[in-house]
């Protein structure tokens, strides 16, 4: 048996033993002490060896003989053999454990027992180590690499070497990170591999990439040269001591670190190694004088530069280190099994998906989640595990998961809970508890990275320091990471940080912010999905739209409907009629954005303020790219809670800031007496679906209500007085008659108020044709406003019926397709397009149309789709088609052997079930009992028109001058007295 054959757990299991020897030996050859049981492969191999003791033992001693190598020992001169036993405190005891047998300790000379020379010799091995790493292969400094001129050497480590470099095009610092993999080419292809998954992240959290490449068979990265310092150096007890860590600073630094998470979870990258080490502060404090000697300190042989102390920003972070946190010798060839790459599989069916983890090995003890430590699938959850024991730490100045070694901090992960200082706790009890839960063992129980952001931002959208706090930062010349110790060469199960972590780190930026901000301008039309509360986040099983249809609207789908309704007034955007819909991933995401048309969507979260910040809302608005189903813009908002969509309307203003255009304020519409007037207006706006009676009554309530709340607000009369005109081409006759009375007052008091809204002219232009047969001066309105609000279905609608009544076929179709892309959900206005294909003489493109509305699945229930089967009855009815119209009503059952009477009968007791189009029952009938072939005796047509006349259904003009079943009474003389497109000549 061999590594490879040994499954994830255990391969875990034994590499932590191995990481504890190697760091043991590391230690005691560094001069530091270490207990003797840590350096004894014998007493290891007893104790975790187990079945697998053989395979324990081959790595320890090829370990060994690596870190003798690292020091030029070679044979037997024993000289960390010296060293290690010197170091331990009972020279009998650490003889016995050691595994050279050449050395016997006991017995050796005193001037062989930790002699200075000895141990000089060792100390000197290391500092060449240190100073000359892989230097051999590595290019020297005044190397052009392309524009690139290597300056000096800001960091060195086994396997290659972070530059100081000169962008030659650009007369700019930037850090030139480069690996040395001689004899490992196959890590060229997995650096590459590994660009490709992180190179769509853009965040100004996340460190930039500015270019990447291989130079004479090494790969390097150019990224921004970072001055600063990391957290952990931040953490240090002579920093803290002298500048405390703030509550405040935590959330601002958590929230900015989960804003990064966020945004690499939403592209499916899981970061796996966040600890303090690989989180940079960056920045200076605005208005921070230039360092000199008079104000700056030396803290660990660096210049710190001290801030004055009434500067009120706080230094930002950078993350970095993304998804290679370390890599060690090729230990998992192609085809070997590797421990990572069988937790990725397990989850993951795509096996091209398990590339990037090749050869990656779990993370660092006290920091990663116990699922990592187990072995087990690592999903974003572990990051958010990380990140609280990255807060802990910054908030109570100590780890949350301690031990001695390696293998014992893996054991803290797996079986403690942290145990938070109680006076500490109070200083931010919801911080505390936020830290807690996302350090939960139970991957399913902790917060997502986007709930993280916005429970960190409760303590304001901008948090700033205590008066009179003090930050220390490095000055400019400041190394950008932490100085590494090196002790020793490359590892076999280690990649020195310095260079794999932040040089994986720095392919975040790939494709640079100028990726998204082309991707963010290139926008021309952009859906609005439903809010969530942060706290309810739940995985969406599938994309479908949940119309209100009367129902009480959640309040995510009022912040949606508010984005929604605010973006549909931008000139240049298309943005379709908001229905409340959700998705969850990019899969979802994409689909969402098909049906919807759109190129972009908006979506988000939000968390409601507690405590002491009682009345305010943080909302966590995202910009999701349509064709890769992934965030390309986010930000988390404070606003004003409760129902006051006035103060939230600024989400919209944000998001239009985004992609390049400038969104004003409409004070006539959102300026009413009292706040609450223009909430109504929305939830009026929302409910008001074409598809659903139900919701226009609702609509109706909630138009009423903001009337209540302000008589004098024109929206709300305009609503009233368009919904009401809808409404009655759907109803029975009595109440349609009130319907349109009360549409004529509504659009009348709206124009008194402000003769520029929209709604109440589309309303005026629509009574103008309906019940006057004014055809021409309404389509002069509805182009006039079509050019005014191209984001209106309504008046695309309307438009595409007037002009097919004035025969301008193709531009009636191309309006009524405009309408139906503004509101793609709807099914009635997809069968309304098809219906025009049919009443412009295009039947078998009018049955392909509606054919593509149905379902794909046959089903006993009349749904959604009613209005297309309706016209596909309509249509084989017309051709004598009973057959295939009975076919489409699950209800009617009929045969072709009962004969075309008895079909009319049973046609006839389903026509309110199922009527032929939204026409409103008495028109229904009409076309019914014009068809009919079973009625001995029928209406005169004059007489049957006459009452049409007298009613004045608002569909009537639409049937009588275009369905084809009213040809023989379209053209009797009081046809065209009412309408004179319908006289000769006319048209």
């Amino acid at each position: 048996m061999n590594l490879s054959d040994l499954p994830a757990r255990e391969l875990a299991r034994l590499d932590a033993v191995c990481l504890e020897y190697e760091s043991s030996l590391r230690q005691v050859a560094d001069g530091e002490p270490a207990p003797s049981d840590l350096t004894s492969i014998q007493s290891l191999v007893e104790r975790h060896g187990g079945e697998h003791a053989d395979l324990l033992r081959s790595e320890l001693e090829a370990i060994r003989a690596e870190i003798d190598g690292d020091l030029g020992i070679h044979g037997d001169s024993g000289e960390l053999t010296q060293v290690l036993a010197a170091s331990n405190d009972t020279p009998s005891r650490n003889a016995d454990a050691l595994d050279t047998p050449a050395v016997d300790a006991m017995k050796m000379d005193d001037s062989m027992r930790s002699t200075p020379s000895a141990e000089a010799r060792v100390k000197k091995a290391l500092a060449k180590v240190a100073s000359d790493g892989s230097s051999d292969s590595l290019p020297p400094l005044g190397t052009e690499i392309g524009p690139y001129r290597l300056d000096g050497v800001l960091g060195r480590g086994g396997m290659g070497v972070v530059y100081r470099a000169t962008d030659t095009r650009l007369e700019r610092s930037v850090a030139v990170k480069m690996l040395s993999i001689d004899g490992h080419p196959n890590l060229v292809e997995r650096f590459q591999r590994e660009a490709k998954a992180v190179a769509s992240l853009t965040h100004p959290n996340i460190v930039e990439l500015f270019d990447v490449g291989v130079h004479e068979g090494m790969p390097y990265a150019v990224m921004e040269h970072l001055r600063g310092e990391t957290l952990m150096r931040r953490m240090e007890p002579r920093r803290t001591d002298v500048a405390p860590i703030t509550t405040q600073m935590v959330r601002f630094w958590g929230r900015q670190l989960a804003e990064a998470l966020a945004t690499s979870h939403a592209s499916g990258v899981i970061h796996r190694d966040l600890k303090p080490e690989n989180v940079m502060l960056v920045g200076r404090r605005s208005g921070s004088p230039t360092p000199s000697p008079a104000n700056s300190n030396t803290i660990s042989g660096h210049s710190m530069a001290m801030q004055s102390s009434n500067e009120t920003s706080l230094p930002s972070v950078k993350l970095f280190d993304f998804g290679l946190s370390r890599v060690g010798r090729a230990v998992f060839g192609p085809g070997e099994s590797d421990p990572e790459k069988q937790q990725d599989d397990a989850g993951n069916d795509d096996a091209s998906e398990s590339k990037t983890r090749a050869g990656m090995i779990l993370g660092t003890p006290g920091y990663m989640a116990p699922e990592q430590a187990r072995g087990e699938t690592v999903t974003p959850a572990a990051d958010v595990f990380s990140l609280g024991c990255v807060l802990f730490e910054a908030f109570y100045g100590r780890p949350a998961f301690t031990g001695k070694s390696p293998a014992s901090r893996y054991a803290a992960v797996l079986e403690k809970t942290p145990l938070p200082d109680p006076g500490r706790r109070r200083d931010d009890i919801a911080l505390a508890d936020l830290i807690m839960a996302m350090m939960r063992k139970v991957p399913a129980e902790r917060p997502t990275a986007a709930t993280v952001v916005a429970a960190l931002s409760r303590g304001g959208a901008v948090l700033q320091a205590n008066e009179g706090e003090t930050l220390a930062m490095p000055m400019d010349g400041v190394s950008m990471t932490q100085p590494v110790r090196i002790a020793g060469g490359v590892s076999r199960r280690r990649f020195v940080e310095m260079i794999g972590g932040s040089f994986a780190g720095a392919l975040v930026g790939m494709s640079g912010l100028s990726g998204n901000w082309a991707k963010l301008k290139q926008i021309r039309s952009i859906g609005v999905l439903s809010f969530t509360p942060a706290t309810q986040i739940a995985p969406t099983n599938e994309v479908d739209p949940q119309p209100a249809r009367g129902r009480m609207l959640q309040r995510g789908e009022l912040l949606a409907g508010l984005v929604a309704n605010e973006l549909s007034r931008l000139d240049g955007l298309s943005v379709p009629k908001y229905v409340p819909m959700t998705a969850s991933f990019p899969d979802q995401y994409r689909e969402a954005a098909s049906r919807l048309e759109v190129d972009a969507l908006v979506t988000g979260t939000f968390t409601e303020a507690t405590g002491a910040q009682t009345g305010f809302m943080d909302v966590n608005i995202q910009i999701i790219c349509a064709q890769s189903g992934t965030q390309i813009w986010g930000k988390v908002i404070r606003t004003s809670g409760g129902d006051n969509l006035i103060e939230q309307n600024h989400l919209a203003r944000q998001v239009a800031s985004a992609i390049n255009r400038s969104l004003l304020e409409n004070p006539l519409e959102s300026r009413p007496r009292d706040p609450g007037a223009f909430t109504c207006l929305l939830k009026g706006r929302t409910q008001a679906d074409p598809d659903s009676i139900d919701g226009m009554r609702s609509a109706l309530k909630c138009f009423d209500s903001a009337l209540s709340e302000d008589p004098n607000y024109a929206p709300a009369h305009a609503g009233k007085g368009l919904t009401s005109l809808t409404l009655a081409g759907r109803v029975a006759d009595e109440e349609a008659q009130g319907l349109i009375i009360q549409a004529r007052q509504s659009v009348e008091n709206a124009l008194e108020l402000d003769t520029t809204n929209v709604e109440a002219r589309l309303a005026s232009a629509m009574l103008m044709y309906q019940m006057l047969g004014d055809l021409k001066p309404a389509r002069d309105i509805l182009l006039t406003l079509s050019k005014e609000s191209t984001n209106s279905w309504q008046v695309y609608h309307q438009l595409g019926w007037v002009q097919l009544m004035l025969y301008e076929e193709m531009a009636g179709v191309v309006s009524l397709r405009r309408a139906a892309s503004l509101h793609s959900t709807s099914k009635l206005l997809q069968s309304d397009l098809a219906r025009a294909q049919w009443f412009v003489a295009n039947r078998r493109r009018a049955i392909d149309e509606a054919t593509g509305v149905m379902p794909k699945t046959d089903g006993n229930q009349v749904g959604p789709e009613s209005f297309t089967r309706g016209l596909l009855i309509d249509l084989y009815e017309h051709s004598s088609d009973l057959k295939l119209a009975a076919d489409l009503d699950p209800g009617l059952k009929w045969s072709e052997s009962d004969g075309a009477d008895r079909y009319w009968e049973l046609r006839e007791a389903r026509l309110e079930t199922l009527p032929y189009g939204p026409y409103g029952p008495t028109l229904n009938e009409t076309i019914l009992q014009l068809r009919r072939t079973d009625l001995a005796t029928r209406e005169p047509a004059e007489q049957r028109l006459a009452r049409l006349l007298q009613t004045r259904s608002p569909m009537l003009p639409l049937l009588l001058i275009k369905h084809p079943q009213f040809d023989s009474i379209r053209t009797l003389p009081a046809a065209g007295e009412a309408f004179p497109v319908l006289r000769p000549g006319v048209v």
